[in-house]
């Protein structure tokens, strides 16, 4: 078994019995608390209402007084079975929601009253920003590492616990919002700093609203796009290093001092470890994949590399042709060496993925105009007759790259796509600065190739697993800051071996829509495999009552009586739990590993570290992904080997991303659907072309 560790830390309460203030009035610095969270006490006193307010240990004229233990009381009760069994006493101790907020709100103030700058939310958690060891050498920012402090009860333990989470760094300006105010636009500051405190920009004081050369913005996505800053490129280091090294530090410093021990009392053992029982691992079949002549491996780079793709393109007659600027031709002439095999370090699109390479001149576009490209793009595509006899795809050597900050040239490569997909074209896009000036450039075109295959209905692998009666369904989502919605991707419909159907995209308020388009993937699925056994839904968030009922009214229809399993799938972000490998220096848990958090909830390790030796630095250090499990007849998500089909599917989806050959931490039920919802915006009228819907064009 693994020795493995949470960011977690446990406490006792610092009290056995607490006062708190209520009030029915909302007031200044008071925390409002549902009337479901508060005692009952409050209610018998100010009658019913949505909220009440509590300023919790600080005593004040006309509010009411509510003493109770931190602890709940028990009694035993005889249960309908005779078993006898043990339950808190109702409204013995306050709601732990109640006791959660306490302590942070200690938390909160402790911080805050040591200076340091402190997010103004205590609700949920506490964020604490320490400046950094190492600043800013150009003297533009200050630079601050980010900690999140959340308050647990009995999450993985028996006592109260303490999350402690590194949430990365933030650079705050040294230049005032005042002298920002010609080149930054007014709605594109969000948090910024004043007198030590951090505001939200509409939510400043009014000193501060007085002053604004003394209001220091931090640094966001939009203020970067307003000034025109380069992208920078993606740290790639070990994330569970940073991440354990920042909160060790944190805790030695800030946390296990007698000061903050004295309103936090934790406990001396530090960080605790996973309890081995909580512990489990994916099938060791699960990682295996079957690539060309029936061959399995489990990297894909090599099974590819060695035995070709499991199955070619549907497509026989293949013309690519080339879209780029005059400037550009020196790039496009090594993409076609590389794609026909003559150019180092690749040995072609014909011997690595069985696609014969014929590059069509006639089709091919070389435009003039290098910041205003689609004019002559649009014309030059709009004038072509494109064979329906033959499948063609565009090599596009883009002048503007997607992440470039003016959003109007950004769009071009979404027009593109949209065009061709309207011409039934697939493209592959390519970066030409890094064609040119990365001399590792030839460890992409695997990478490329694989996503051209697909593109081309080809499948580079598939899952080494038996067909099931079964219907998985993928929804995931992307939310638009351009445009502020939330844009769903749903209907990725595959059987358990990871066959692709069809896709469709819906904003996030559509919930008739999505339960219908997962009907008729179910209806299709029924009219070739009558004996369906279960539908699946791998879904990006908690799937609520209104989503769900459709989709069971919708099978009722059908005539189906069948279970629906929803897997919420959530990406573990920096403020959430992680685990640590104690027995490897770099501390990322081997793939496949899981861990039970709770009831049906599970940290899951998708990564390529298959074995205690077995790992390629260059794959990275994927975060683990959170899952919760639920199903429409609720017993059965009792049954272990059922939940833990389940976790294993889950984790061959994320085996089945074929944009690269690496492993993913995400699924592609999920990966996919939010990678189209990325760019449906873009598209006229919100709509895929028909083209689109059941090709994989966005890879």
């Amino acid at each position: 078994m693994p020795n493995l560790s949470f960011n977690i830390l446990t406490f006792n309460h610092p009290q056995e019995e607490q006062v708190f203030f209520f009030t029915d009035q909302e007031q200044e610095n008071l925390t409002r608390i549902h009337k479901t969270l508060v005692p009952k006490e409050v209610i018998e006193k100010y009658g019913e209402q949505e909220h009440y307010y509590t300023s919790f240990t600080e005593e004040r004229p006309d509010f009411l007084a509510v003493l109770k233990p931190t602890s709940p009381e028990y009694q035993t009760i005889v249960a309908e079975d005779g078993e006898e069994r043990r339950k808190p006493v109702d409204n013995s101790t306050f709601s732990s929601s109640v006791l959660k907020r306490y302590y942070n709100s200690l938390i909160h103030n402790h911080f805050k009253s040591k200076g340091f700058l402190v997010k103004p939310n205590f609700i949920s958690d506490t964020e604490v920003w320490l400046a950094s060891d190492k600043q800013d050498t150009t003297g533009v920012y200050k630079i601050f590492d980010r900690f999140s402090l959340k308050v647990q009860f009995k999450s993985v333990s028996g006592s109260l616990e303490l999350l402690v989470a590194f949430e990365g760094k933030s650079k705050i300006f040294k230049t005032s919002v005042s002298e920002f105010l010609e080149e930054v636009p007014i709605q594109a500051f969000n948090w910024v700093v004043y007198n030590k405190g951090l505001y939200r920009f509409d939510e400043l004081p009014d000193d501060g609203r007085r002053e604004y050369d003394k209001v220091y913005p931090v640094w966001n996505f939009d203020i970067r796009d307003a000034l025109l800053q380069e992208t920078e490129a993606p740290d790639k280091s070990n994330r569970y290093k940073k991440f354990k090294t920042a909160i060790d530090k944190f805790y030695r410093n800030y946390l296990n001092t007698n000061e903050f021990k004295s309103i936090i009392p934790i406990d001396a053992k530090g960080f605790i470890s996973v309890d081995k029982k909580r512990i489990g691992e994916v099938y060791k079949s699960s990682n295996q994949l079957v690539f060309g002549k029936k061959q399995t491996g489990k990297i894909p780079m090599y099974g590819i590399r060695d035995n070709g793709p499991f199955d070619l393109s549907t497509a026989v007659k293949i013309n690519f042709f080339f879209i780029l600027h005059e400037d550009d031709q020196e790039v496009g002439a090594k993409m076609h060496r590389y794609f026909n095999g003559t150019q180092s370090g690749f040995k072609g699109l014909e011997k690595f993925v069985h696609l014969p390479y014929q590059p069509n001149k006639e089709h091919a576009i070389v435009f003039k105009d290098r910041e205003n490209p689609w004019p002559e793009i649009y014309q030059a595509i709009i004038d072509q007759d494109f064979d329906t006899d033959i499948q063609y795809l565009a090599i596009y050597i883009t002048p503007i790259s997607k992440h470039v900050s003016d959003r109007s040239r950004r769009q071009v490569y979404y027009k593109l796509k949209e065009l061709l997909l309207q011409k039934g074209v697939s493209s592959q896009v390519i970066d030409p600065e890094k064609v040119l000036s990365n001399d590792k450039y030839h460890f992409s075109l695997p990478n490329i190739a694989i996503a051209i295959l697909a593109k081309l209905n080809g499948t580079p692998w598939k899952l080494s697993t038996k067909l099931k009666s079964e219907l998985i369904v993928g929804v995931g989502a992307f939310k638009h800051t351009d445009v502020d919605v939330q844009y769903i991707g749903s209907a990725f419909s595959f059987s358990n071996t990871g066959k692709f159907n069809r896709f469709e995209c819906f904003q996030k308020d559509q919930t008739d829509e999505l339960a219908g388009s997962i009907i008729r993937a179910v209806k299709d699925y029924v009219n070739i495999n009558s004996n369906i056994r279960r539908l699946v839904i791998h879904f990006f968030k908690s799937m609520s009552r209104e989503e769900i009922e459709p989709i069971e009214y919708g099978l009722k229809e059908l005539d189906l009586e069948i279970p629906v399993f929803i897997v919420s799938i959530n990406k573990t972000e920096s403020s959430d739990i992680v685990a640590f490998d104690q027995d490897w220096n770099e501390l990322m848990p081997i793939s496949g590993t899981f861990i039970k958090l709770g009831y049906n909830r599970f940290l899951l390790f998708n990564n390529t570290r298959y074995s205690k030796t077995e790992f390629n630095f260059h794959d990275g250090f994927s975060f683990p992904i959170k899952l919760k499990i639920e199903c429409t007849v609720p017993e059965l998500v009792n049954d272990y080997r059922t939940v833990k089909d389940l976790i294993d599917q889950v984790y061959q989806f994320s085996r089945m991303y074929w944009k690269s050959v690496r492993q993913q931490n995400l699924p592609v039920t999920i990966k996919y659907p939010e990678m189209v919802a990325e760019m449906l915006p873009y598209f006229e009228g919100n709509e895929i072309p028909e083209y689109g819907k059941d090709n994989l064009w966005f890879l």
